[in-house]
């Protein structure tokens, strides 16, 4: 048994007591190729310190091995001794035949520290050297796709599929849904997804996969997918609007409420499912479930207007005009929504306050001017107020909009 042999059997024992000594024996009297198995199998094993102790050794006995160099250099870039891991790489010529490996080893360092256009060079350079490497194509279609060049990504994950769906752990078919779905091309992915459902075993390429779905109208498919993502992981939240989403383009309120609870289980401070739970309780005439979710929501996000609207319009529903006047107290006329106001003038309206429902009315009208519903309700109310003129003015622009509606114009026409 050689003595390198016998420091990774006392490695993988745990007995480091004899480590210094059998790695000086092994440096003076083993093979030069058993040396370099030895580097290999300790980097391997996280002993890089022996490692680069082995590298250092054979580049002394042969220094115009530059590989040894890049392996040295490579644990040196791991390990943070950056300068002089670079140095060793730049000190490999073109002419070795090393060269190739320093630029790949080059490549991953700039990666890894977010220089991407400068990793990127690496890897044309190494690809001029080696134009028909996958590995190298699909380094760069990586680095594509991070930047930003789906297309370039695209044209290069096409390419490499043609010979293997696989890249190591990486599922080619999910690259190219993810990149059809960046390029806006939601058919080619959807294409993709239906031939190759079965394949997309990893969570998040499922929930992609589903939103691609429900970007191209497949609804079903897009239910299949998220239901698969909750199921495996019931706690990924992003996936519970999204499935409430399809459910309610199939207008199954019943689903989308219960996809709605289950996640707001996980994430109470998701704002669209309660916004979007409130509307499919009020569709099932579950008013209570209704506001209580909006109640909730709006405790949670106190300045979403959306939910304030919507309770708004179903406090207006249910005649609970105090609660509806009392949601927009706090804000100035500048901040509240036209609709705010429309709403609060009918509230005002029903509970005999006159002065402040005309207000109301007319802080929201210059919104709602076009709006035949607005206009029919406010002429309504100053007809009532015995205000001739404004009546007179509103009917005009109102008879404008619906000539046919008699009943108005016999109203325009007695004043």
């Amino acid at each position: 048994m050689s003595y390198s042999e016998q420091l990774l059997d006392s490695i993988q024992n745990h007995d480091f007591s004899q480590s210094k000594h059998l790695l000086k024996e092994a440096l003076d009297k083993d093979d030069p190729e058993i040396l370099s198995s030895l580097a290999e199998n300790l980097t391997d094993l996280g002993f890089t310190n022996l490692a680069k102790e082995v590298y250092r050794a054979l580049i002394a006995k042969f220094p115009q091995e530059d590989l040894f160099k890049v392996y040295l250099a490579e644990i040196m870039l791991n390990d943070g001794d950056e300068d002089d891991g670079l140095s060793l790489l730049y000190g490999v010529s073109k002419e070795s035949s090393a060269y190739l490996d320093g630029l790949l080893v080059q490549a991953d360092y700039y990666q890894t520290n977010g220089l991407i256009e400068t990793a990127k060079d690496k890897l044309l350079q190494a690809l001029k050297l080696a134009p028909k490497e996958d590995a190298i194509k699909f380094g760069l279609a990586e680095l594509d796709y991070l930047s930003g060049n789906y297309e370039q990504a695209l044209a290069l994950y096409e390419d490499l599929i043609q010979r293997q769906k696989t890249f190591g752990e990486v599922n080619l078919n999910q690259r190219l849904i993810a990149t059809n779905a960046k390029l806006g091309n939601y058919e080619a992915a959807a294409k993709i997804i239906r031939e190759h459902s079965s394949s997309l075993l990893d969570i998040d390429s499922k929930y992609e996969a589903g939103l691609v779905m429900l970007a191209v109208g497949d609804d079903d498919q897009a239910i299949k997918l998220l239901d698969e993502v909750i199921d495996q992981s019931p706690d990924y939240v992003n996936a519970y609007p999204l499935l409430a989403q399809a459910y309610e383009h199939k207008h199954d309120n019943e689903q989308v409420l219960r996809t709605v609870q289950a996640g707001l289980a996980y994430n109470e401070l998701d704002e669209t499912l309660y916004s979007m739970g409130a509307r499919a309780a009020a569709n099932l005439n579950q008013l209570d479930t209704a506001a209580d979710l909006l109640e909730k929501g709006l405790k949670k996000a106190p300045d979403n207007s959306e939910l304030r609207m919507q309770l708004s319009n179903l406090y207006l529903h249910r005649h609970q005009d105090k609660q509806n006047i009392v949601l927009f107290k706090d804000f100035d006329n500048e901040n509240i929504d036209a609709q705010a106001h429309w709403n609060m003038a009918l509230s005002y309206e029903r509970l005999d306050d006159t002065e402040k429902a005309q207000s109301e009315f007319l802080l929201a009208y210059p919104d709602f001017k076009e709006n035949p519903d607005f206009l029919h309700q406010m002429i309504m109310f100053f007809s009532v107020q015995n205000n001739p003129d404004i009546t007179k003015q509103l009917l005009q622009k109102y008879l404008e909009l619906v000539p046919e509606d008699m009943e108005m114009q016999d109203l325009y026409n007695n004043l």
